[in-house]
């Protein structure tokens, strides 16, 4: 299953007309966070940061947490993410490093609206 699928939000059907009972339901924000974290590192983890399909499919699961209070750094990670092949070495280094430091800030946040839920 690609990454486009399984984090995709567009699940809950159109205007008027109801869900299809066969689509997972929407994910909660916390959720988002969550699943975020582990494409992170299962990109990181496989080194398929070099890949632009790879890249392109993370930064899908991103766009969804542009809403968060995240700041700026969630769309300047997604900028970078859908930067063409050959991706320069300067640019994977840093993208690397961000998305390092905002896995611990993806699980805080997941965490304060899990509680926010309850």
């Amino acid at each position: 299953m690609s990454l486009r699928r399984s984090f995709s939000r567009e699940s809950s059907g159109t205007r008027g007309v109801p869900p299809d009972p066969a689509l997972p339901a929407p994910l909660s924000d916390a959720e988002l966070c969550e699943r975020a974290v582990r494409a992170i590192w299962r990109s990181l983890d496989e080194h398929e940061l070099v890949d632009e399909a790879v890249r392109d499919e993370l930064a899908m699961v991103l766009e969804p947490l542009t809403a968060l209070p995240l700041g700026p750094r969630a769309q300047r990670l997604i900028d970078t993410l859908r930067l063409p092949d050959p991706i320069d070495p300067a640019h994977l280094y840093w993208l690397t490093r961000r998305l390092l430091t905002l896995v611990p800030e993806l699980q805080a946040t997941a965490a304060a609206l899990s509680k926010t839920r309850v």
